[in-house]
């Protein structure tokens, strides 16, 4: 299992997980951090830090809203040198679970399953309208 860091914009990330924790219930292995209006970069910058020294865990990874937002560049720049964090953008409920309940090991292999699962999340509906409803019309 690997640590998890939430980042985002406003309150998007203790709202995300609000909701997993409705359906999923608590993990162990998250930090919440959010970047709010008039938060201060340096300030940012060692919440990130100290969300990470709190997860004893061997790999650290990082989810965020938006690439290159500012959540996502101070990530970067606070963590990168750690060498075992990675970093995706674009966090979605199917991101997060995947990445808080899998047990894959290796980083890579972590990351590329917790992007395909989002990605998969992904869905369009369509409402197909069957010949029998449009015979009923005129009933």
């Amino acid at each position: 299992m690997k640590g998890i860091i939430l980042t985002t914009h406003g309150n998007f990330a203790s709202g995300l997980y609000s909701t997993i924790k409705m359906i999923a219930g608590e993990f162990e292995n998250i930090k919440i951090v959010e970047f709010h209006e008039g938060d201060n970069l340096e300030d940012l910058d060692k919440r990130l830090v100290e969300a990470y020294d709190s997860l004893d865990y061997d790999q650290v990874v990082v989810l965020t809203d938006l690439a290159g937002g500012t959540p996502f560049n101070r990530s970067v720049m606070s963590l990168s040198d750690k060498g075992n964090v990675g970093f995706l953008a674009g966090v979605n409920f199917a991101m997060l679970y995947q990445a808080l309940s899998s047990e894959t090991e290796n980083l890579d292999e972590f990351i590329e399953e917790v992007l395909e699962t989002s990605k998969e999340s992904i869905t369009k509906f369509d409402l197909e309208v069957s010949q029998e409803d449009d015979d009923l019309d005129g009933i």
